[in-house]
């Protein structure tokens, strides 16, 4: 469970072969949803104040070559 109550959003990006993954809180999910739509992140999640994950853009899972 998240230290935050807010909603979240959180964006991944490949950069030099290292995963980087970037957080961003709102007071609403509007806030949110606003954010992860402008993002041009390759897979974008957004997070209700639960942590719950509530919309999911970009990359799902898939097959795994590790």
């Amino acid at each position: 469970m998240s230290k935050h109550k807010k909603h979240h959003v959180k964006t991944y990006h490949w950069h030099t072969g290292v995963l980087k993954t970037v957080e961003h809180y709102f007071d609403s999910m509007e806030e949110a949803m606003a954010h992860a739509n402008r993002s041009n992140a390759p897979i974008v999640k957004v997070y209700n104040t639960d942590g719950e994950l509530v919309h999911n853009i970009g990359a799902t899972s898939g097959p795994s070559y590790a």
